[in-house]
């Protein structure tokens, strides 16, 4: 457990916010990454001591890079907050919903299984942190990194000039890579269960890498006189996070189960034909688990979850968050809402928009 007594107040907000989640659940380190505001480690430069060491959550090694990068870590800490927001949208309507508790910009206990769910948001987070800063490298916010020196490829066009300031994805992916699969690496896995998981880990860390990797696409803007795009400048553009997170989305519901052979070795159950390049280049970016998820249905913190019952679901039965999937077969309970809605608009000469205010009712299910 985390002490609630802070050593400086220059952490007293980080402490604050972590005593707290913790009293209520184990989180990941990532979540605690997360709650770091952008001035906290960077006015630590006026400390006499370490203060990324002081960081519980953080791996020893994570800790030394820290200490070298301190620029780095609110962009870690900020591709750490959008992963879990966009692992939240893409699970808003499922048993899992991402968040444990719900609205806490946390994820619980999920990263010490080794579940489809645990496989997502190591993928997710690794791309959200390769994203974040890659992004800061173009924009000049990192004293180790700049403008992606990508060579012109073959797509863009001859005469078209290539040397706009691009996306340095080559950084983010090296940086994230180092910083977060060296927890990975330095633990001491004694149970063969452990190293499973840490296998499944830096694998899951890398699909995240490769796809925002294989999705950074070359960005265009015309030049002239009134739109006459005499001169074209490209440049390397990261995908959104929200682009990456619906490819993340389809490759979690088609994740592969592995196992770990007596050479402790990760391998696929179905093992592809080592022949094929084809085959051995797809599974490279695909997610992998060891262990069979559980139903989400009830609140379960050592699943990282508080079970469906008060969510709103559906009557549609087609619907992703139908009443029939969301609420496990307990049923639900229904009720009138009323809203009060701007309606009938009309343009008003001149120059406004004119409403009147009308009352809607709907129906809202709650699982119970």
């Amino acid at each position: 457990m985390l002490s609630c007594r802070p050593n400086n107040t220059l952490l007293w907000f980080f402490w604050a916010t972590i005593c707290t989640v913790e009293a209520v659940i184990d989180v990941s380190w990532w979540s605690a990454v997360a709650q770091l505001s952008t001035s906290n480690l960077l006015a630590g430069s006026a400390i006499n001591r370490p203060v990324c060491m002081e960081l519980k959550g953080l791996s020893p090694g994570q800790a030394r890079i820290c200490e070298l990068f301190k620029d780095h870590m609110p962009a870690v800490g900020q591709g750490a907050r959008q992963a879990i927001e966009e692992c939240e949208y893409q699970f808003r309507d499922n048993r899992w919903n991402c968040s444990t508790p719900p609205d806490s910009g946390i994820i619980g206990p999920i990263h010490k299984l080794g579940t489809r769910e645990s496989a997502f948001t190591y993928a997710i987070l690794s791309a959200g942190v390769t994203h974040e800063i890659g992004r800061r490298c173009r924009l000049g916010m990192l004293k180790s990194c700049g403008c992606s020196e990508a060579q012109k490829p073959s797509s863009v066009q001859e005469d078209w000039t290539w040397g706009g300031c691009g996306d340095n994805v080559d950084y983010g992916y090296r940086f994230s890579r180092d910083f977060i699969d060296i927890r990975e690496k330095e633990e001491n896995h004694k149970r063969s269960e452990d190293l499973g998981r840490s296998l499944m880990n830096r694998w899951n860390n890398e699909v995240g890498r490769k796809i925002l990797r294989r999705n950074t696409r070359p960005k265009c803007k015309c030049h002239g006189v009134s739109g006459s795009c005499n001169l074209k400048t490209c440049w390397m553009q990261l995908p959104t996070i929200r682009q990456v997170g619906s490819i993340l989305q389809s490759k979690y519901r088609t994740a592969r189960r592995i196992q770990i052979n007596a050479r402790g070795n990760m391998q696929f159950e179905d093992q592809p034909d080592k022949r094929n390049p084809v085959k051995k280049k797809k599974r490279a970016v695909e997610l992998v688990f060891l262990d069979d998820s559980p139903d989400y249905c009830k609140a379960d913190r050592s699943s990282g979850t508080t079970g469906t019952k008060g969510r709103i679901c559906k009557k549609d039965p087609n619907a992703s968050n139908s009443c029939d999937l969301l609420c496990c077969g307990r049923g639900y309970d229904s009720y009138t809402e009323e809203k009060l809605e701007k309606c009938r608009c009309k343009f008003q000469w001149c120059c406004k928009v004119v409403c009147e205010m009308c009352r809607n009712q709907t129906q809202v299910h709650i699982c119970k």
